[in-house]
């Protein structure tokens, strides 16, 4: 293979297998002449057939380690290297989040940070600031699991005060945990990457989203901006004059409404039922900054598939569940504002795998009506798809 051809001023060719075939029976026929039988199944074919595949694997190779210098192919340390470059990095694993915890108890009782909190299956929820129970015996706060990954907590499970605070009484969630994870994946870091290109700019849109993607537990957002001099109602929501809009699902209060404050255009007003007071570090003047956290709206699917060989109860749940993360190089998932649809989950069950033959897809919103009709979400919402919800039926 000393005349390698492969290279060109394109890049890398990965030749097909019949070419490649046909060069090394070439070389074995001016070896040992014309008349030799390459023949698959004769010992000189098998050497032939030996070298194809030793060239193969080293074109493939090469094509492969060529690949890594482009961002949204390269994948473990070769990714890492390249993102460095821009001033970005893969995240760690990232514990699971609660917005708007109610804390109650005794008036003016201070909660420290790092305060428990557990779920009646003990996965323990921690305070992310120092929280002080209203006048009303109860305030709101963000709280985050213990331990990384996707520690689930449903709305209404979080149950147990776990900490030694006198005056704390009660903790109750209404909204379900957004999911942690464990080490972003490469598909996850390619993605991210690409959504946070602008984050060293403000004013544009571009810039915000960015920024706010660039917030350790933010899975995803949506943004509007109302430019006119009235108000305005934007895909379901009104906007007021000169003012954005943006509902994040993840991340801290505290974080979102510093990297909104930063990067917005200055003068525009805010929009959304969340209100954080943050300081201007340059001036001191303290601004209100608002913004939104989604709706869920809680789905159940069921799939159909034909007996087969294949364990279906096992594999359909699996694939539902990487597709729901984003953790295929189909699309995102499910995120902010974004539609969920029976055949984009048909796909993601038959990429997973395609010897599974998929009959039907259905959604469900209670358990009792089905549809294979797509369920639409607003800009303020988001679906959650849970692994248990995922029922296999087999035909």
């Amino acid at each position: 293979m000393s005349d390698y051809q492969f290279i060109a001023s394109t890049g890398v060719i990965i030749p097909d297998t019949s070419t490649l075939r046909e060069q090394v029976e070439n070389e074995f026929r001016d070896a040992f002449g014309q008349e030799i039988d390459l023949s698959p199944e004769t010992p000189q074919g098998v050497l032939v057939t030996m070298e194809v595949e030793n060239r193969d694997a080293i074109v493939r190779n090469n094509a492969e380690l060529a690949n890594q210098i482009n961002p949204d192919i390269a994948g473990g340390i070769f990714l890492d290297a390249i993102w460095a470059l821009l001033g970005g990095q893969r995240l760690p694993a990232t514990p699971s989040f609660l917005a708007n915890v109610e804390f109650a108890g005794v008036p003016q009782t201070l909660i420290p940070k790092g305060s428990l909190a557990t779920t009646a299956a003990g996965d323990a929820f921690e305070t992310t600031r120092v929280l002080i129970i209203g006048n009303e015996g109860i305030t709101q706060g963000d709280m985050r699991s213990v331990e990384t990954g996707a520690v689930g907590c449903g709305a209404g499970e979080l149950v147990r005060v776990a900490s030694s605070v006198l005056g704390w009484e009660k903790v109750s969630n209404p909204t379900g945990a957004v999911p942690g994870r464990v080490a972003e994946s490469d598909i996850r870091t390619r993605r991210r990457r690409r959504n946070t290109l602008a984050k060293n700019t403000v004013s544009i849109g571009s810039a915000i989203t960015s920024a706010l993607y660039d917030i350790e537990g933010v899975a995803s957002l949506s943004y509007r901006e109302n430019y006119t001099d009235a108000d305005q109602m934007i895909d379901g929501v009104t906007l007021v004059k000169h003012s954005i809009y943006v509902c994040v699902d993840g991340g801290l209060r505290e974080d979102i409404a510093a990297a909104l404050l930063r990067t917005k255009t200055v003068g525009a007003a805010y929009n959304g039922s969340e209100t954080v007071e943050v300081t201007e570090p340059y001036s001191g003047q303290v601004y209100i900054v608002k913004f939104d956290r989604p709706k869920e709206i809680n789905l159940l699917c069921r799939v159909t598939v034909r007996k087969s060989a294949y364990d279906a109860q096992t594999l359909i749940p699996n694939a539902v569940e990487k597709w729901v993360t984003g953790e295929t190089n189909l699309d995102e998932g499910l995120a902010v504002g974004r539609d969920v649809s029976p055949f984009e989950i048909a796909a993601a069950v038959n990429a997973a795998e395609p010897r599974l033959f998929v009959l039907k897809v259905e959604l469900s919103t209670d358990g009792l009506s089905w549809s294979t009709a797509v369920i639409p979400v607003q800009i303020n919402a988001v679906a959650r798809l849970r692994r248990n919800a995922v029922q296999v039926v087999i035909v």
